[in-house]
């Protein structure tokens, strides 16, 4: 059968992250690194590797001419943000008990992981000139994500706390600047006439951010462990939302919409993504329950090993194999 082929695959390619994610685990529950070496290590995914390789590889490979529809993928990104924000919003009416953890429960259903995990499975699912070109949709995504986890995410978890608002400089992190000054390169043609002793060491220091990226999650999530299963019912709730209702969802508007297959896959791939490892650190930064953002990181990355390749394969056996 389609369905089970493609399971097989996708799940084989998740397992090879697990077992990568495994060795970081393994690392931080062993205290081989600390919790602040993972943070710097965390810094240097971000702030460094991340925006590298996003500007070696648009450099390289994007063209507005190419992709004359790039500006659709932030809004993607706005769109499941929004239709997260959307079914939490209305399980919170539903049930009035759930309030208290308001601001959390609807990051948790609002932001997904966007970037550290869809990198590195995107190279391990696919052909190496299908990835590239997936790896430029990821990037133009997280443009749009970035600057709404970094403005209307860190007002939804400052909700009812005396933290203040949100900076707008944060919009603009090293991601988000990266990514527009590679499109601002393309666009007055200077990627031509950047030299390659620059752009060697660049793109060799960028090819770090996929297998780092999924060392700093697993070391994260031994981090988060400890915390439990706390407020299980929001947390319950919360996932369900996530990795159940919210892929099936843009799963139907995928089949209905008929989008390229590749950019298919990108909307489904995003909707199907456990919680993003940032809101635990901004959940901290704003003193809001970083408890139950955290255990909700751990269980959703773990319950996403199955979850994951199920829609993936419901995806291939309805649209056709992209591999």
């Amino acid at each position: 059968m389609i369905f089970l082929e493609s399971f097989k695959i996708t799940f084989a390619a998740i397992i090879q992250l697990v077992l990568l994610g495994a060795v970081g685990y393994g690392l931080v529950r062993r205290a081989v690194v600390s919790e602040s070496g993972l943070k710097t290590l965390s810094d240097l995914v971000i702030g460094l590797f991340l925006p590298l390789f996003m500007f070696s590889e648009i450099n390289a490979r994007f063209s507005f001419s190419l992709y004359a529809d790039w500006w659709l993928f932030p809004l993607y990104s706005f769109l499941i943000t929004a239709a997260g924000f959307g079914l939490g919003s209305f399980v919170l009416k539903a049930d009035k008990s759930l309030e208290p953890h308001r601001g959390e429960f609807l990051g948790i259903t609002s932001f997904q992981n966007s970037g550290y995990l869809p990198l590195p499975l995107v190279a391990a699912l696919l052909p190496v000139p299908q990835a590239r070109e997936m790896f430029i949709f990821i990037f133009l995504f997280l443009l749009g994500f970035n600057m709404t986890i970094f403005s209307f995410g860190v007002v939804m978890l400052s909700a009812r706390k005396k933290t203040g608002g949100f900076d707008v400089r944060h919009m603009f992190n090293a991601p988000v600047v990266a990514t527009l000054l590679a499109l601002a390169c393309v666009f007055f043609k200077l990627n031509n006439y950047l030299p390659k002793v620059v752009m060697e060491p660049v793109e060799v220091l960028g090819r770090c951010a996929i297998p780092l990226s999924i060392l700093v999650v697993g070391g994260n999530l031994a981090l988060n462990k400890s915390n439990g299963l706390s407020d299980l019912k929001p947390m319950s709730y919360a996932l369900a939302i996530k990795l159940i209702i919210l892929p099936l969802v843009f799963l139907g508007f995928v089949v209905l919409t008929k989008p390229p297959a590749l950019v298919g896959l990108l909307i489904l791939l995003q909707a199907a993504m456990p919680p993003a490892t940032l809101l635990s650190v901004i959940a901290r930064n704003k003193n809001s329950q970083d408890q139950l953002i955290s255990s909700s990181i751990f269980y959703g990355h773990m319950l996403s090993i199955l979850t994951v390749p199920l829609f993936l394969a419901l995806l291939l056996a309805l649209r056709g194999n992209l591999f």
